[in-house]
C-alpha cells in the first residue's frame, strides 16, 4: 500500500537527500499511526487521503518538507480533528506551549468555515495592541491563505520566535473590506491559576492545564488560606481549553478524598488505565461550585466530570465543548519531528465519556442573546470528530443569569449566580429566590 504513495511523493517533490529522507518517513509515520491510534485504522483510506493531497503538485516542483506535511496532515485529519504531524519547528512550539510560555501573538482562536476565528485577545499582547476583536476571521497569514488549513497548523504559523513579524488579513463583521494588520511575536506567558476572595468565598480561576498548574494551584490556595479560610470554593474553568492529562488528574484529586477520577481507554495496553483519588483533600466538606462554558474542553472537562460525578461539586454554566480524546506526542527521533496522535478516550467516574456531548451543568445559565454573535462551535461540529457518549443528564435547573442578585455592579454575572447559589445552599432554594418567569426548575430525573 505504501509503494504508490512513495512513488507519487517522489514524482511531486524536488529530487535530493530531503526527498529520499521524507519518502522513507512516510512509512514510519503511517506504521506508527496504525500501531498507536486509539481506534482501528483503515490504512488504505489513510494512503488515499495522502495521495489526494499530493496529486495537484506539479512534477518535481514541491518542497519535500512542505509536501510531506501536506500529505501526512491530510491523512491524519481524516482520523479526527486533533491528530497531526509536527515538524521540528512545530514540535518545539507544542512543547513550549505546554510550559505556559511561548513565542506568539496572544490570541485565543477556534475554526469556522475553514477560517480561523478570534475568540479573545490576551491583555497586553501583540493581538490586544493591534485591536483584534472577538469574532474577527483571519483569512491569510502573510501570503498564505488560511482556507483549508487545519487549526493546529494555523496556530503553529502564528507562533514562532519572539521578535519575528507576521501580517494577518482580517475579515470583520460590519467592515466592508478585508484589512491587514502587522504584528511582531512576543513571549507570551500564560498565568494558569489566579485567585481572589468574594467575601469569604475563594474563587480559583484555572486558565489552562500546563505543566505548572498543580504547583500554581497549591501556591494560590496557600496564599488565600493564609489570609482567610473560605466557607466555599468556586473553581472557574470557563474558556479553559485543556492541556496535560496528568495535571488534570492531579487537580481533580486535590478536591477529592475517594473515588475514581478518570479512566483511559485505547487500543495499546499503555493507553488503558484508571486513577483513584488519594485520601488528602483541600477544603473537605466545603461547598464547591465549578463554572464551565462551551469553551471548557478536554482536561477541564475531565476535572468537571470527576468533581460532578463524585458528588463533590455543583457544576454551573453551559454545556462544555465535548473533547474527550487524549493526544500523545510521539517523537520520531532526531529532527524527524513528532506525531500529535489521538491514543485514547477518557471516561469519567461513571464510565461515561464527554466526547462530542460534553459535561452537562447541574444548573444551566442562560445569557441574553447577542444578535451579532456567531454560534459557538463544539467538538460535534468538527469534521471527523470521533464518536462519543449519549447525552448527559439534563440540568436540574435553567436560570436566566441576569436574574441573579449582583452584590456589586462590576461583578461578573456568572460568578454572581455562583455566589447566590452558595448562599442558598440548594438548587431549589436558589431558584426560589429568583423571578419565577425567568428561572425554571426542571423536574427531577
Amino acid at each position: 500500500m505504501l509503494a504508490p504513495l512513495a512513488q507519487a511523493y517522489v514524482r511531486a517533490v524536488k529530487p535530493g537527500e530531503q526527498a529520499d529522507f521524507h519518502r522513507d518517513l512516510l512509512g514510519v509515520v503511517l506504521r506508527r499511526v496504525q500501531r498507536s491510534y486509539a481506534l482501528d485504522v483503515d490504512a488504505a483510506a489513510l494512503v488515499k487521503e495522502a495521495l489526494t493531497a499530493i496529486e495537484p503538485v506539479a512534477l518535481h516542483s514541491g518542497d519535500p518538507l512542505e509536501v510531506f506535511n501536506k500529505a501526512m496532515n491530510a491523512a491524519l485529519a481524516s482520523l479526527d480533528p486533533h491528530s497531526r504531524y509536527l515538524d521540528a519547528h512545530a514540535q518545539l512550539n507544542e512543547r513550549n506551549s505546554l510550559t505556559g510560555s511561548f513565542g506568539g501573538l496572544g490570541l485565543e482562536v477556534d475554526s469556522i468555515d475553514g477560517l480561523v476565528r478570534v475568540v479573545a485577545s490576551m491583555p497586553a499582547t501583540p493581538a490586544a495592541r493591534a485591536g483584534l476583536q472577538r469574532g474577527d476571521l483571519i483569512v491569510r497569514f502573510d501570503d498564505q491563505p488560511v482556507l483549508g488549513m487545519g487549526l493546529g497548523e494555523a496556530i503553529s504559523r502564528m507562533r514562532g520566535q519572539p521578535g519575528t513579524p507576521i501580517t494577518l488579513t482580517i475579515r470583520r463583521t460590519g467592515v466592508e473590506d478585508e484589512f491587514t494588520t502587522s504584528l511582531v511575536r512576543e513571549t507570551i506567558h500564560i498565568q494558569p491559576v489566579r485567585w481572589s476572595m468574594e467575601g469569604d468565598v475563594l474563587v480559583l480561576r484555572l486558565a489552562s492545564f500546563t505543566r505548572s498548574v498543580t504547583t500554581a494551584l497549591e501556591r494560590a490556595i496557600s496564599e488565600a488560606v493564609s489570609a482567610q479560610m473560605p466557607r466555599a470554593v468556586v473553581l472557574d474553568m470557563r474558556g479553559n481549553g485543556g492541556g496535560l492529562l496528568r495535571e488534570a488528574v492531579t487537580v481533580a484529586d486535590a478536591f477529592l478524598s475517594e473515588g475514581t477520577i478518570a479512566s483511559l481507554r485505547g487500543r495499546a495496553p499503555g493507553n488503558r488505565r484508571s486513577w483513584q483519588a488519594d485520601a488528602s483533600e483541600y477544603f473537605p466538606g466545603t461547598p464547591m461550585v465549578v463554572l464551565i462554558d462551551g469553551r471548557s474542553a478536554s482536561a477541564a472537562e475531565l476535572v468537571a466530570a470527576a468533581l460532578q460525578e463524585n458528588g463533590r461539586a455543583t457544576v454551573m454554566g453551559q454545556r462544555s465543548f465535548g473533547k474527550g480524546s487524549v493526544q500523545s506526542i510521539i517523537s520520531l527521533g532526531g529532527e524527524n519531528g513528532a506525531l500529535r496522535l489521538t491514543t485514547a478516550l477518557y471516561h469519567g467516574p461513571s464510565g461515561r465519556t464527554v466526547q462530542r456531548t460534553g459535561v452537562g451543568p447541574d444548573i444551566e445559565l442562560v445569557a441574553a442573546a447577542d444578535p451579532n454573535a456567531r454560534p459557538g462551535r463544539r467538538e460535534a461540529d468538527r469534521s471527523h470528530a470521533l464518536p462519543g457518549a449519549d447525552e448527559p443528564q439534563p440540568s436540574k435547573a435553567r436560570v436566566d443569569q441576569a436574574r441573579c442578585p449582583m452584590p456589586r455592579k462590576e461583578l461578573d454575572p456568572v460568578l454572581a449566580c455562583a455566589l447566590a447559589f452558595i448562599d442558598a445552599g440548594a438548587i431549589d432554594t436558589f431558584v426560589a429566590t429568583l423571578e419565577p418567569a425567568e428561572s425554571v426548575a426542571l423536574p427531577a430525573q
